[in-house]
């Protein structure tokens, strides 16, 4: 005797709610979580100061209602300059700091050369989310960042507006940062997420979860 339709319809959608979610599934649309790095004032200074990464101050001023928990100033993170030195949230700061290893491993693996500098456009934009003016952004309080490129020990200068469609070593690199990147931050949105996106990775530590690979 089969089972009704309603009881068979109602186990098809728990099965799928018990199934693990995927990069393609969170790309398709936003999952919500816990937002990382809660870290704040003191605290959240500390950490930098412990693996020896200088701030100055930021003398932010909020726009409207963007307001920034403990803004900071810095010209590198742990193993690489910014490039130009970037001001954002403390907690967005010590979140990248501990993602430079994996660009450094992904830059020797695939160019055999350490990346020496990050090229950015910026962290803090007071405004709506790109696409969805109802939300504010996650540049609004400065816990996302938008890289551009990478510049090389050896010279080279990698972006991601040329290389990710450029030469195989440049792709690979690139794509392997983006990987990297959906694995450590809340969302990470690349050349293949949208037409936005075709010259920078943007990284966040927002409570959603999205992969834009």
């Amino acid at each position: 005797m089969k089972p009704p339709r309603s009881t068979t319809m109602r186990l098809v959608a728990l099965l799928a709610l018990l199934l693990p979610a995927g990069c393609s599934s969170e790309r398709a649309q936003g999952i919500r979580g816990a937002e990382p790095y809660r870290l704040s004032g003191a605290a959240c200074l500390a950490v930098l100061r412990e693996r020896g990464i200088a701030v100055g101050r930021w003398q932010h001023i909020p726009d409207r209602s963007c307001r920034v928990d403990t803004p900071v100033r810095a010209g590198s993170g742990r193993l690489a300059s910014f490039v130009p030195p970037l001001e954002t949230s403390c907690a967005m700061l010590v979140a990248w700091s501990d993602f430079e290893a994996e660009v450094n491993r992904a830059a020797r693996t695939h160019l055999r050369s350490p990346v020496v500098a990050v090229q950015h456009y910026g962290s803090y934009a007071c405004r709506s989310m790109t696409g969805n003016a109802g939300r504010a952004s996650l540049h609004a309080r400065a816990r996302a960042l938008d890289i551009s490129g990478f510049r090389l020990a050896d010279g080279r200068i990698v972006t991601v507006h040329e290389g990710w469609r450029g030469t195989r070593a440049e792709q690979r690199f690139l794509r392997a940062v983006a990987s990297a990147a959906c694995r450590r931050f809340s969302v990470t949105l690349t050349p293949e997420s949208d037409r936005r996106h075709q010259d920078h990775l943007h990284v966040d530590i927002g409570p959603w979860r999205q992969c834009g690979l």
